[in-house]
């Protein structure tokens, strides 16, 4: 039997899902530091299934102006990842190729832009490798999309592209320590329901066991 909605997987299926962010999580800080050519140091990842408004809320309610990093995946597993850049991140990233100060979003240039994209790029496709691997299958990345908004809005772009799966998405909330400076990094996985089903399919694990 196949789900019908994120809110249908018990407590073994998201220990599952954790476990998939946490390779994912460790692969792309590596990634990250081959880019900056820093030490880049990730805490365990604190990794949930939550609903669309706790995340707004935790990423500072639906009226918070935030800079978002939307990539698609498709392939055998489809969806998107969305990774919500903090002004400190933006900040951090700018300033490893040149000297600028960012306070705000609007500091934020085309060329500032350019630099989270190319981040994205990588940290995302270090991300899904390690998912592909691990089920063995093939999954493609588009280009980052950038979108400067409202968390509120930025959701629910992302929702609409993959099909309003349910009310929850995986939401993955890193700390990384770039040489002594720590900084907060959030993603967001978003799978379409038949891409959920898949992933628990290859790691053979039946959707409704246990429950």
């Amino acid at each position: 039997m196949k789900i019908k909605s994120l809110e249908e997987l018990n407590a073994l299926h998201v220990d599952v899902l954790a476990e998939v962010g946490n390779i994912g999580s460790g692969n792309a800080a590596t990634a990250l530091a081959t880019m900056l050519n820093k030490v880049v140091k990730i805490e365990i990842p604190n990794i949930v299934l939550l609903d669309y408004d706790k995340v707004a809320e935790i990423l500072g309610g639906t009226d918070q102006a935030a800079i978002s990093m939307s990539v698609g995946l498709e392939g055998d597993l489809e969806g998107l990842m969305l990774h919500i850049i903090s002004v400190d991140f933006a900040s951090s990233m700018v300033n490893t190729f040149y000297k600028k100060e960012i306070h705000g979003l609007e500091d934020v240039n085309d060329m500032d832009v350019s630099v989270m994209q190319e981040m994205s790029n990588i940290t995302t496709a270090a991300y899904v490798n390690s998912v592909s691997t691990l089920i063995n299958g093939f999954i493609n990345i588009c280009p980052p999309e950038v979108n400067i908004n409202r968390i509120g809005k930025i959701l629910e772009t992302a929702r609409k592209k993959i099909g309003n799966p349910g009310q929850q998405v995986l939401y993955i909330d890193e700390k990384l320590v770039i040489e002594e400076t720590e900084i907060k990094s959030s993603m967001i996985m978003m799978l379409t329901l038949n891409s959920m089903n898949e992933l628990f399919k290859s790691l053979e694990i039946d959707v409704y066991e246990n429950r």
